[in-house]
């Protein structure tokens, strides 16, 4: 047959060979890894640190200094980051605080929620938060605060542990038990107080109180001069997707009733899962 080749008996034939990735491979992976790079830079600011130096980013994603501060360079001139002149540190830039303010206008749940929070501020002169969570923690997207309050204290995005707060476990009191205990294993206990829950069986036993009567209690778990009241919020398919609270000092939440705050704070969170339509929060 035209084109055989009969190959000699003691050759050997080897498999398939490996060859080094080609020039378009590895000009397609460095975008890639530039993009993931800057994206990580991005998490590494937080309300403890809203400032990092280009030393600190290159040391905590394992580059030199001077690739940090090149990526850094591409970053500012896009406005996702902003280099102080006198200081040399690097923060958040307009433009995440841009997409952000984008996110929250197109989310129903801050638009319906907010007026809630005001009520709730406004009737037990106690700070009123809106919160879901997130991998473990629970993040802030709106707040109703008394004028008093720090400015410290309103961050959009401030995160706590959510087993520690009354927000997160009026969230978790809904989620299947082995989902919750997975998260904390992955994530861990990390106690904010003394009082902090640190172990499956009271936190179990808690959650399960916060179910039966639908809201929860915060009493010095997140802060030591704090006690916080949550309850969560429904959407339409009845599915808990946030909480409401209000939170203030020991003294005034006793003084004003735990009872009477209680139910005020479960009344605010029904009428907004009523206004992201779920019905049976309507009918109450």
């Amino acid at each position: 047959m035209q084109g055989y080749c009969k190959l000699p008996a003691n050759m050997i034939v080897q498999g398939p060979t490996e060859f080094p990735p080609r020039a378009a491979d590895r000009r397609e992976k460095a975008p890639t890894q530039a993009v993931d790079r800057a994206l990580t830079v991005l998490g590494f600011f937080s309300a403890t640190e809203p400032e990092l130096s280009s030393a600190e980013i290159g040391a905590r994603l394992g580059l030199h200094q001077t690739t940090a501060y090149r990526l850094l360079t591409t970053m500012e001139q896009s406005g996702y980051v902003e280099r102080d002149a006198r200081t040399g540190l690097y923060r958040l830039g307009l433009k995440v605080v841009e997409l952000a303010g984008l996110k929250l206008n197109q989310m129903d749940l801050c638009r319906h929620a907010q007026p809630e929070l005001n009520a709730l501020r406004d009737a037990l002169s106690l700070n009123a938060n809106l919160a879901v969570l997130d991998h473990g923690d629970v993040c802030h997207l709106a707040f109703a605060v008394r004028a008093d309050v720090p400015h410290t204290y309103t961050l959009l995005g401030r995160k706590s542990v959510a087993h520690c707060t009354a927000l997160g476990k009026a969230l978790l009191a809904f989620r299947p038990r082995a989902e919750v205990h997975q998260t904390i294993r992955t994530y861990g206990w990390r106690p904010h107080t003394e009082h902090s829950i640190q172990d499956f069986g009271t936190l179990d036993w808690v959650l399960d109180e916060v179910a039966a009567r639908g809201y929860a209690l915060d009493e010095g778990e997140r802060g030591p001069s704090v006690k916080c009241v949550a309850a969560p919020v429904r959407d339409r398919a009845g599915a808990v997707v946030a909480a409401i609270s209000v939170s203030g000092r020991p003294d005034h939440v006793d003084e004003i009733g735990m009872r009477r705050i209680c139910e005020a704070v479960r009344e605010r969170a029904d009428a907004v899962s009523s206004r992201l339509g779920h019905l049976e929060s309507w009918r109450r």
